[in-house]
């Protein structure tokens, strides 16, 4: 009787056999297919959650301690990118803005975001917008709303 062991588990999800001739027949069967399978359904989650999720905890923390300002906007771009949930579907906007912090020179910054449509309609270039910075990392902006629309 043969002992089950992780490895022997692997190994035959792998379509390797404890008798195999090296290199021999490596692969097939349909555990090693669930497993590919797996493992790519694993990499897309985690892809996913590295590209979407951690930068918009960066801009929760920003919005949630960050020093108030106000911004000019001048330029933005929708990357097409869009998020669905309890407050409606939210659009991915990049925008370059000209923070005038209450306590030092005015300074360009960037911040990609995820906002509402009425925001997002208000975003045009030249729009006064409130938003929050990091003073230890000042070009970490992100964009609380709108102040005042784009004049002309």
């Amino acid at each position: 009787m043969q002992r089950c062991t992780w490895e022997a588990v692997i190994r035959y999800l792998a379509g390797w056999s404890q008798n195999a001739d090296w290199p021999g027949r490596i692969g097939g069967g349909s555990g090693a297919i669930v497993l590919s399978i797996g493992m790519s359904v694993l990499f897309v989650v985690l892809a996913g959650i590295m590209v979407f999720l951690v930068p918009q905890r960066g801009l929760r923390r920003v919005l949630e301690s960050g020093a108030p300002a106000q911004a000019t906007v001048v330029s933005v771009k929708e990357t097409g990118a869009q998020s669905w949930g309890l407050k409606g579907t939210r659009h991915q906007v990049s925008c370059e803005l000209e923070v005038c912090p209450s306590d030092g020179s005015p300074y360009r910054a960037r911040t990609t975001q995820f906002v509402s449509a009425a925001v997002e309609g208000a975003l045009q270039p030249g729009a006064t917008v409130a938003i929050r910075y990091d003073p230890a990392k000042p070009r970490r902006v992100a964009i609380e709303g709108p102040i005042a629309p784009a004049v002309g």
